[in-house]
């Protein structure tokens, strides 16, 4: 999830809610995720923000891409889509996993069919062998893994007293989360059982409201606390962690042995994976207007993330955080930046999505949509779907295709 940090609503946890993993009954055989689909948060545990399987969209073809269908659901969407499958998966504000057809937009289900009033969810989807996770605020953080297929519950489980607003990832068959009162988690992904959780700030002060990035044997989680950590991925024990001057909501991405975040701070960091040594930083402007809570998409060199109150996207030189190009949107830019086949796709709060050239931030294509782009959108199978929030009577998931 990107930082969503401004307007997250202050719900009370009325009790603990620790449950034991359930099994579910008539679930489906999982089925092969198609190469070139978005299955989790950034688009895989890293945490890059990149298809790199996308074909069809390109700098000379994506001006071509008209709206396919709009569907609402039950609630605004924070969460960004994920894909598998022919279908596309979405949290909304009414506490529910939405699963759609790919080609119609036609909703296949919706599921808990136990979601209350004031269940909400932030949280994007991930999916992992045939099974959609997502984490739930019931109004205590639980998390969900449901058939791929038919929506019937896998398992279930608590996860915090408070809530869960990261997005959780899917990697070598754990899941991993983290909760908003410092508690990141390892769960077996296939039955929920609990394999660590660990408090790296020692169950103090605030916890995380970016999602954990798993690369290289570890797990990265920026926190609220003003630290980005490093944890072992088998243990959960803290091997580093970095301090920053703000709230820290962006989630980070891992390329090359660097990790890249952005902060409230003002500054985007790049730090060592191995050491969290420092390589870089760059501050943009001051105050509310410099702050981050969009997270970052690293390739071919080149850092995408965009601006808060400053309304900007910005691409920063990989190696050295130098500023290549920006480009100014009409809003708040809290969705994270994503990449594929040298075009930048990206949401902002002025309701419209933007397709960049990614080497100069040239505007190649926009749509207006019916609210706010918060979350991310996707590019997958040639189509972009994005969500919006903040629409009269709940929010609307778009996908855009290019015309036949």
């Amino acid at each position: 999830m990107t930082g969503r940090f401004l307007r997250v609503r202050a719900l009370c946890a009325l009790a603990a809610l620790v449950m034991t993993p359930l099994v579910a009954v008539g679930t489906a055989p999982a089925s092969a995720v198609a190469t070139g689909d978005w299955t989790q948060f950034r688009n895989g545990p890293a945490h890059q923000g990149v298809n790199t399987a996308e074909t069809a969209l390109s700098v000379s073809t994506v001006g071509g891409l008209r709206q396919q269908w709009v569907t609402k659901i039950g609630g605004s969407v924070w969460s960004s889509p994920a894909t598998a499958d022919g279908r596309v998966y979405v949290g909304g504000l009414d506490g529910r996993l939405h699963a759609l057809d790919a080609a119609t937009g036609q909703q296949l289900w919706a599921k808990p069919d136990s979601a209350l009033t004031g269940d909400w969810t932030f949280t994007s989807p991930a999916i992992g062998d045939g099974v959609v996770y997502l984490g739930i605020n019931r109004p205590a953080a639980e998390i969900w893994a449901f058939d791929a297929v038919t929506g019937a519950t896998r398992w279930r489980t608590g996860a915090s007293v408070s809530n869960i607003n990261g997005s959780p990832v899917v990697a070598g068959g754990v899941l991993y989360a983290a909760t908003t009162e410092d508690q990141v988690l390892a769960l077996d992904a296939a039955t929920g059982a609990r394999i660590w959780d660990a408090k790296p700030n020692g169950g103090r002060g605030s916890g995380f409201y970016s999602s954990p990035t798993v690369a290289g044997g570890k797990v990265f989680a920026a926190s609220l606390n003003q630290q980005v950590y490093a944890l072992d991925a088998a243990t959960g024990a803290v091997v580093w962690s970095f301090p920053t001057g703000g709230h820290n909501s962006s989630t980070p991405a891992v390329v090359d042995g660097t990790v890249y975040f952005g902060s409230r701070d003002g500054n985007v960091y790049a730090v060592n994976a191995e050491t969290g040594v420092q390589r870089w930083k760059v501050r943009y402007g001051t105050n509310i207007l410099a702050s981050f809570q969009s997270s970052p998409a690293v390739v071919n060199g080149t850092v995408y993330i965009g601006t808060n109150n400053d309304r900007r996207v910005l691409a920063l030189d990989a190696a050295t955080g130098a500023i290549k190009w920006s480009f100014r949107t009409g809003g708040v830019v809290m969705s994270s930046p994503v990449v594929a086949n040298g075009v930048v796709y990206v949401g902002s709060d002025d309701r419209s999505v933007y397709a960049l050239r990614a080497t100069n931030g040239q505007r190649l294509w926009s749509a207006r949509v019916s609210g706010a782009v918060d979350s991310g959108p996707v590019v997958a199978q040639g189509k972009v779907y994005a969500g919006t929030y903040g629409d009269n009577g709940g929010g609307n998931v778009y996908s855009f295709a290019l015309s036949r």
